[in-house]
C-alpha cells in the first residue's frame, strides 16, 4: 500500500512532465531505493544515538517547512488550506466561518474542532505548519510504542514518500488529520484503554474525533468494535448518546449563529464531506470494516494493517463505483478524482512497516 500510494503521485505528475516509460523507471528506482534503505536500515542505523536520530529528524522537519513556505499558496490549486485560513479569518472578524470561500471559490469541508485545532498556526500566519505538530504527535507515539529509532525510522518513511511531501507543499491537512487520528489510537492501545473501563472517555474522544473528520474515526471503529458488541446495553447506549452529542456540541455555536447556512446551504461541511460517496457502497464498506475488526484479534500489527486496508477499500471502491457510473475508467489523474485521499492510510501502513516485531501471519 506504501508503494501503491507514492506510485500514484510519480505516475500523476510525471505523466505531466515525462514520457510513460521515464516515470515508470523512476518508480522501480525509488521502490528498489526504499526497499534497499528499508531492509539494510539496522546496518544505516547503528551508528546513530538518541540524540542524533532526533537531531536528523528536526533537520528533516525543518526541510519540509521550508520547501513548505517558499510555495506561494495562492499559486496553488489546491484549497485544503484556505478552507482553514479563511474559515478562521472570518471567525475571528465576526462574520459566519462556514460562509467563507476557499481561494479557488468552494467552501471549506472541516468540521469545527479541526478548524479551531487550526488557529495557533493561524495566528503564527501559515495554517500548514500543522504538519509539524501532527507529525511530532504521531512520532511521540511511536517512541512510547516502539522505542525512539522506530520513529525516526517512521519519519523517514514519510520524508522519502512523494505523497506525503505532496501534503506538505500544498499545505494540505488530510495526512495530518490522520497522522493525529493514528497517534490518539496508539496511546489508546499504549495505555491499555478498554471500552469495559473507559468507555465515557472514548465517547468523548469519538465525538471530537468526529467532528475533525467522519473517516477519522475510522481506526477507532475498528478497535473498538468488538468490546463494544461485548459491552452491556447501559455503555452501549450511553456511548452513542454521549458521542452524537459532543458531537452536535461542537456544531451548536454555528447553528445558532446561522442554522440555515450551516444545514441547508448547498455546499454545507456535511453534504461536503460526503458528496463523492455512494449509499449503496455503505454495505459493502461496513462488511469491511466488521470483517477487519474481527480479523485483527487483537494483534497490534494486524491491527495497524487493518486499518490501512480499510481506508484504501473506502477510496477504492468509491473511485470505482464513480467510474462505473460516469464510464470514465481513464480519468482516475483528472481533477474528478482527488488521489489524495489515500493517504489516509499513509499514517498506519508506515507504522506497520517500521514496527520491530510483526506477527509471523503477516
Amino acid at each position: 500500500m506504501y508503494g501503491m500510494i507514492n506510485l500514484l503521485y510519480i505516475a500523476k505528475y510525471g505523466a505531466r512532465v515525462m514520457p510513460t516509460g521515464w516515470w515508470m523507471s523512476i518508480y522501480i528506482i525509488y521502490i528498489v531505493l526504499i526497499w534497499v534503505l528499508y531492509n539494510y536500515r539496522e546496518s544505516i542505523l547503528e551508528h546513530l544515538n538518541r540524540k542524533k536520530g532526533f537531531a536528523l529528524t528536526a533537520v528533516g522537519i525543518a526541510a519540509l517547512a521550508a520547501l513548505q513556505v517558499q510555495i506561494d499558496p495562492m499559486s496553488l490549486q489546491v484549497d485544503r488550506w484556505s478552507a482553514i485560513h479563511n474559515f478562521l479569518e472570518h471567525l475571528l472578524h465576526g462574520e459566519y466561518p462556514y460562509a467563507a470561500q476557499t481561494h479557488l471559490g468552494g467552501y471549506g469541508s472541516p468540521f469545527p474542532v479541526w478548524q479551531l485545532l487550526h488557529l495557533p498556526f493561524y495566528l503564527l500566519g501559515n495554517v500548514g505548519f500543522s504538519f509539524i505538530a501532527c507529525l511530532l504527535l504521531f512520532m511521540d507515539a511511536i517512541r512510547r510504542m516502539y522505542g525512539w529509532l522506530t520513529s525516526v525510522t517512521v519519519f523517514s518513511l514519510l520524508f522519502l514518500s512523494p505523497a506525503y511531501i505532496y501534503e506538505v507543499c500544498v499545505r494540505s491537512d488530510l495526512a495530518s488529520n490522520f497522522l493525529l487520528s493514528a497517534a490518539v489510537i496508539i496511546y489508546l492501545h499504549q495505555y491499555h484503554v478498554t471500552f469495559s473501563r473507559h468507555w465515557l472517555l472514548l465517547a468523548i474522544l469519538c465525538g471530537l474525533m468526529m467532528s475533525t473528520r467522519l473517516s477519522a474515526v475510522i481506526p477507532m471503529a475498528i478497535y473498538y468494535c468488538k468490546d463494544f458488541c461485548r459491552g452491556n446495553i447501559r455503555q452501549q447506549a450511553g456511548f452513542i448518546a454521549i458521542t452524537a452529542c459532543i458531537f452536535m456540541m461542537t456544531f451548536l455555536p454555528f447553528a445558532l449563529w446561522d442554522g440555515k447556512m450551516l444545514l441547508f446551504h448547498e455546499y454545507n461541511p456535511f453534504i461536503l464531506q460526503t458528496r463523492q460517496g455512494n449509499l449503496t457502497d455503505l454495505p459493502l464498506l461496513m462488511a469491511a470494516g466488521l470483517g477487519a475488526s474481527v480479523w485483527w484479534r487483537g494483534c497490534w500489527d494486524r491491527y495497524l494493517l487493518s486499518v490501512a486496508f480499510c481506508l484504501v477499500t473506502l477510496v477504492g471502491i468509491t473511485f470505482i463505483h464513480n467510474m462505473c457510473t460516469d464510464g470514465s475508467w481513464n480519468q482516475l489523474f483528472s481533477p474528478q478524482y482527488d488521489i489524495t485521499y489515500f493517504n489516509m492510510a499513509l499514517p498506519f501502513a508506515v507504522a506497520l512497516l517500521a514496527s520491530p516485531e510483526k506477527d509471523a501471519a503477516l
